[in-house]
């Protein structure tokens, strides 16, 4: 097999979605595995990716763009505790329906430029809901880590099957929004 025509960086990220979103383990594919399902050999990938660390950071960039792409459109039209409640369950979605890439989307930026603007996009909804609940900088990052943590939680108890007790998960997903609205408007502003 020789290097195929025409491929490029984005459809081996591609490519690599739909074999980690159709494998089921939520860990990214070899590049053995992409090779051969693109139909080049192993060694042409290096071309458009830097080894395995670098697909899982393109996987990253690729899920943060899916999730944001969500986000924005949970967030649209809507403010307050109704735009709360669309983003939690935009993200409590994207992680139910594609575990694989919300998997990919949970890596620590560090000193990645281009990664670290990724997640800041992804941030944003949340971000413009919360300035409008009158948050500084640092009050939003404290519910950032609330309302992703939380998220986290729920879609992992979720995904693994652990939401056994009586009572209908989306509704205790619906308890947890109003709690999230009910302490942004106590601290609507100053605390």
């Amino acid at each position: 097999m020789g290097t195929k025509v025409g491929l490029d960086r984005e459809q081996v990220v591609a490519a690599a979605a739909e074999l980690l979103e159709a494998g089921g383990s939520g860990e990214p594919p070899t590049l053995a595995a992409l090779a051969a399902r693109l139909g080049v050999r192993t060694q042409s990938l290096y071309a458009h990716v830097d080894g395995a660390d670098g697909l899982r950071r393109e996987l990253a960039l690729f899920a943060l763009a899916e999730l944001t792409a969500r986000l924005r459109t949970a967030a649209i039209g809507v403010a307050g505790r109704d735009a709360i409640a669309a983003i939690v369950q935009a993200y409590v979605s994207f992680a139910t329906e594609h575990p694989g890439l919300y998997g990919a989307s949970l890596r620590a930026p560090g000193d990645d430029v281009e990664l670290r603007a990724a997640v800041a996009e992804t941030m944003e909804p949340l971000t413009v809901v919360f300035r409008s609940y009158g948050l500084d900088a640092d009050r939003a990052s404290h519910w950032y880590r609330i309302v992703f943590s939380c998220v986290y939680g729920f879609a992992a108890l979720r995904r693994d099957g652990l939401l056994t007790m009586p009572g209908d998960p989306d509704e205790t997903l619906a308890h947890m929004v109003r709690v999230f609205s009910d302490q942004l408007e106590r601290e609507r502003g100053g605390g």
